[in-house]
């Protein structure tokens, strides 16, 4: 489906997998002004410094929830690979440093939640804080809930429409890998999927790790589940597979000299009812998973984040806060310049979306195939840092049978600003890999400045904002 095609029932609809995710027990949500925030109903993120600034705020956090632990005490295992070549190792894992900007966040449990939830009780905390004068000077909050991502919830599929089956590319999509320099692109994504025939060009090119998840009930990280063709009750791809492989091939199309790590993260589960619990779904991800992923998978050149969520009252998220501010610090890879990019989200909306509203990382809105307005399902704002086109974007994809005579033998087309964000990756990583930048930093630096070679122009907005909001435009 083209955005041309999407008519505003599509438009203003649910996508089937945020209307299963919504049905999960353990999740709470609250829709305002068409955002729909989802959390975990049960876990609270919790700033540290109000705990010391506030006794009634601490007294009170402590009346209702017990503390888990703080994100630097609580780091995963070593990287797991899901496949690799004979002898291959994953890259090692970044280790924050002591007493830094991860102990600054705390994950706490709700002892019960019939009385509350965490999206009911975190503003009622963070006002009492507030009142004994916490504040940072980012507008940091003293506590919200832990906020849980889907890739994608958006109103015409996922990401934002269902992919289209397509036919082979005429030319070569991906190259062969070259000894010649190369820069390294970690996508934290839904995986990496093999297929046969394979896209042999592609799996040359990839390493995928598994993910990993936090059960805060023990304190212990588990290994994620590999992506894989996983159907719902009417037999049909669940809306989320094979995602992590579409931006893996459109990265390596656009910089040919790369490697790329694919970070898979899809391990929450959702009952898809008739099929049992053994046919449940992963569809969705907490907060704390994938920046904790995006923290100790660093030592890359570019981290492409294909998530985007919003957070209640529109406050930054706290856990992808502290990473950035470490991943920006001298110690971190590439002396704290290592790219961070984010798609905007796709609910048609100029509320923030994170990380991609982080003023470290790299948002990137969708325009139209043309490059010349705002792509229909596109989220657009001055936290945006720039656009290009996600609509109607070839790549690489799955073989899957469809219902009728449709289907997936490879290529697929597919909208949403999950799709223009690895675009950017993929020309930063270009800039760097060409030798034309000390730091992938400096060649987004040199892209946004139209020296990059890369034509950039610009595109304005202001159906969803209510007043213009003009981001840079890079043709790719």
């Amino acid at each position: 489906m083209s955005p041309n095609d999407a008519t505003a029932a599509q438009k203003r609809g649910r996508s089937p997998i945020a209307a299963r995710v919504l049905k999960v027990r353990s999740l709470a949500h609250r829709e305002r002004k068409g955002v729909t925030v989802i959390a975990r109903r049960g876990e609270l993120i919790v700033h540290a410094g109000a705990l010391s600034v506030s006794p009634s705020f601490r007294a009170a956090l402590n009346h209702i929830a017990e503390r888990v632990g703080s994100l630097d005490q609580l780091l995963g295992p070593p990287a797991q690979l899901v496949r690799g070549q004979p002898g291959q190792r994953a890259d090692r894992n970044y280790t924050p440093r002591p007493q830094g900007p991860l102990s600054e966040v705390e994950i706490w449990r709700l002892k019960q939640t019939t009385t509350g939830h965490s999206l009911e009780v975190s503003p009622h905390l963070r006002r009492i804080a507030e009142r004994d004068g916490f504040s940072t000077p980012d507008g940091l909050p003293a506590v919200h809930p832990h906020h849980v991502a889907i890739l994608s919830p958006a109103p015409g599929g996922c990401p934002a429409t269902p992919p289209k089956p397509a036919g082979p590319p005429q030319q070569p999509f991906v190259r062969p890998p070259s000894r010649a320099a190369t820069a390294k692109v970690t996508v934290l994504d839904s995986g990496y999927i093999w297929v046969n025939p394979p896209h042999r060009d592609l799996d040359k090119r990839v390493t995928v790790v598994r993910g990993q998840w936090l059960d805060t009930g023990t304190g212990k990280w588990h290994p994620d589940e590999p992506d894989g063709l996983y159907i719902d009750a009417n037999g049909e791809l669940d809306g989320i597979s094979g995602h992590g492989t579409f931006i893996a091939g459109l990265i390596s199309n656009i910089a040919p000299r790369t490697r790329l790590e694919v970070v898979g993260l899809r391990n929450q589960e959702v009952e898809i009812g008739p099929l049992g619990p053994r046919a449940q779904l992963r569809l969705f991800e907490t907060e704390v998973a994938i920046a904790h992923a995006m923290l100790r998978r660093c030592d890359t050149d570019v981290i492409q984040c294909g998530f985007a969520f919003p957070t209640l009252d529109d406050y930054p998220s706290l856990p992808f806060a502290a990473v950035m501010k470490e991943l920006r610090s001298k110690r971190a890879p590439h002396g704290g310049r290592v790219a961070v990019v984010a798609p905007a989200g796709n609910e048609e909306s100029c509320h923030r979306y994170w990380p991609a509203a982080l003023p470290d990382v790299i948002g990137v809105a969708s325009t139209d195939p043309t490059g010349k307005k705002r792509a229909w399902f596109s989220n657009w704002g001055d936290w945006c840092n720039c656009c290009t086109s996600g609509a109607d974007v070839y790549s690489t994809f799955v073989r899957w049978p469809l219902a009728g005579k449709a289907r997936f033998e490879g290529w697929a087309t597919w909208n949403g600003t999950s799709f223009a964000a690895p675009k950017v990756s993929a020309a930063i990583a270009a800039v760097f890999a060409n030798g034309r930048a000390a730091t992938p930093l400096d060649a987004w630096d040199l892209l946004r400045n139209g020296k990059g070679r890369v034509q950039i122009s610009t595109v304005s907005d202001e159906s969803v904002c209510g007043s213009p909001v003009d981001l840079t435009y890079l043709q790719l």
